[in-house]
């Protein structure tokens, strides 16, 4: 016998918290790796309701609501059906997207009808008639 058969006692944790630290073993209030975190929404979930309400407040986009509204039902759905809020999200990001190409078209739009107003009142307001 060369002293290198027999085991060690088991440790003993005398609080309970596992070898590393934490309850299963994987340090301080971390579980494997993978592993959802408690309560946590996922990180895209959470910038697209931020996204999506940055647009709303500061940019005035009205048409961004809907993301608003689709990105809180992900969140809460993100712990009970991740599949589902998943879906959700995706469809946040696709109505800010569509919200944002919306609000460019008509801040274009007002300006090309604002320069063809111009247009008119630089030449006193009416066209001029053309003699022929």
């Amino acid at each position: 016998m060369n002293g290198y058969e027999a085991q060690p006692p088991p440790w003993k944790d005398p609080y309970g918290q596992g070898q590393n630290g934490g309850p299963t073993g994987h340090g301080p209030g971390h579980g494997p790796p993978g592993a959802p975190r408690d309560g946590a929404a996922p990180g895209p979930t959470v910038a697209a309701l931020v996204c999506t309400t940055i647009a709303t407040t500061l940019c005035c986009n009205v048409f961004a609501v809907p993301g608003i509204v689709t990105s809180a039902m992900a969140m809460s759905r993100s712990r009970a059906n991740p599949a589902s809020a998943r879906t959700l999200t995706v469809w946040s990001w696709v109505i800010l997207g569509a919200a944002l190409v919306l609000q460019i078209a008509l801040l274009a739009m007002a300006m090309v009808l604002d320069a063809a107003d111009g247009a008119e009142t630089a030449s006193g307001g009416a066209p001029t008639p053309t003699h022929t």
